[in-house]
């Protein structure tokens, strides 16, 4: 009996400069072991850095940050924004920090919290307080998703753009009336990709999980 026991080693880290300036591979980024692969995948991140507008300097919030990887790329992008990265599973800014290395960007502050305790009502005076945001990237929330949007708009400067990617048609409605009734013009798009998997005799297409993308401008 001969047994062979392979052991994966993680591959070196590309430095900062050698990066494509767009669309980084999923596998740059450092995830959480017991959830791997979950992330905002390259061709859905792609579109919310182009929906998001970014301006050369301002104040971008990515609420509900998972493992930085919008947030980052659009620092990657525009060099000049602020940077405040919001992610409530606890190890998350250990994490974004490590990928923000990988990067070679520097954000503002990684904050493990509630999104919504740090900007919603009552948040005002604590020892920290978020700047007043230009851009906001809403990736979480979950079923406070509502009420995060209704305090960021509170928020939101004038000119500024809030961008959310939804799984549901379900989760659409109400967050776009609310964009609707503050006043912010509004887009929606579906996004879906497929990736192409080999096989012997060919190529087969499998699909990504469809996203909508919730847009609006104030």
């Amino acid at each position: 009996l001969h047994l062979v026991l392979l052991i994966a080693e993680p591959p070196v880290p590309t430095a900062p400069a050698g990066l494509p300036l767009f669309g980084l591979e999923d596998g740059l980024f450092v995830q959480h072991d017991d959830r791997p692969g979950l992330m905002t995948k390259r061709e859905v991140r792609i579109q919310l850095l182009a929906d998001l507008e970014l301006p050369e300097r301002g104040v971008l919030w990515d609420l509900g940050a998972g493992v930085g990887s919008v947030g980052l790329e659009a620092l990657r992008l525009r060099p000049g924004l602020e940077l405040w990265a919001v992610e409530r599973r606890g190890g998350s800014a250990a994490l974004i920090a490590a990928n923000a290395a990988r990067l070679g960007v520097q954000p503002a502050a990684v904050l493990e919290a509630e999104a919504l305790d740090l900007i919603g009502a009552g948040s005002a005076g604590r020892e920290l307080s978020l700047p007043d945001p230009d851009r906001v990237l809403i990736g979480g929330g979950g079923r406070q998703r509502l009420a995060l949007l209704q305090a960021v708009l509170a928020r939101l400067r004038p000119g500024g753009v809030v961008v959310m990617p939804l799984a549901t048609v379900e989760a659409l409605a109400g967050l776009r009336q609310e964009l609707e009734h503050a006043g912010l013009e509004v887009r929606v798009v579906q996004l879906q990709a497929w990736r192409g998997a080999a096989l012997a005799d060919g190529t087969r297409l499998a699909p990504l999980n469809p996203v909508l993308v919730l847009k609006g401008r104030r």
